[in-house]
């Protein structure tokens, strides 16, 4: 392969691992928005389960969760959970960044194989923040 075909190579991968840190962050911003102020509020304003009549005692609990990135909220009659359908984009995305960053360690000097890992460690700050912002809330 030449010089000029493997230049390209790496920075079309390094590009598509870029793109892959996007659905993540995505992924972390909908949880903290999921969040909301409050997250007692959030449920109490989101869209409630059937049969759910809104009165003191109908929310159990709240939470906000990290698989999926959102918030649950356990109602008398049923739960409701949000940040499924990002959260599997996101899941999707460091499948792909994983597999770029892969290939594209194979190109280059220490200089390039750094610059190649810099969208996995991004994902992965931001999969240990989703991780560490659940939050349980027992509503008495």
């Amino acid at each position: 392969m030449s010089l000029t075909r493997t230049s390209t190579a790496w920075w079309v991968l390094l590009l598509l691992g870029v793109l892959s840190v996007f659905p993540v962050a995505t992924a972390a911003i909908s949880q903290g928005v999921d969040a909301g102020a409050d997250v007692i509020d959030s449920c109490w304003a989101s869209e409630l389960p059937p049969g759910v009549e809104p009165h003191d005692n109908t929310l159990r609990t709240a939470e906000i969760t990290f698989m999926p990135a959102g918030r649950l909220c356990d109602w008398e009659a049923g739960d409701t959970q949000t940040g499924w359908p990002i959260t599997i984009a996101a899941l999707i995305a460091t499948v792909v960044a994983v597999v770029v960053t892969a290939f594209a360690l194979r190109y280059g000097g220490a200089a390039r194989r750094v610059v190649a890992l810099l969208p996995l460690l991004a994902i992965a700050g931001l999969w240990f923040t989703m991780w560490s912002s659940t939050l349980f809330v027992i509503i008495d």
